[in-house]
């Protein structure tokens, strides 16, 4: 396996454990941040943190910025 590939495979692991936690990990989150190699997965991992805010009342802050911090790196049309 290729280094790109393993990244990949690392990235989609951790990605999956955001998405079965009901409270994701800052660490997990932090770490596929950090390895994010395109705007496709950039496009992923947001849609997995949008599912997080689905029918929450008081989503937390923090995730709320995350996602603010995250779509503002995103190119705009």
């Amino acid at each position: 396996m290729a280094g790109s590939e393993l990244q990949e495979h690392y990235v989609s692991m951790l990605l999956e454990r955001v998405r079965q936690d009901r409270f994701p990990s800052a660490d997990h989150m932090d770490r596929i941040e950090a390895m994010l190699a395109s705007p496709e997965q950039l496009v992923d991992y947001l849609e997995v943190l949008f599912e997080k805010l689905e029918g929450v009342r008081h989503p937390s802050l923090q995730m709320l910025d995350r996602i603010q911090r995250l779509t503002a790196a995103l190119p705009r049309e």
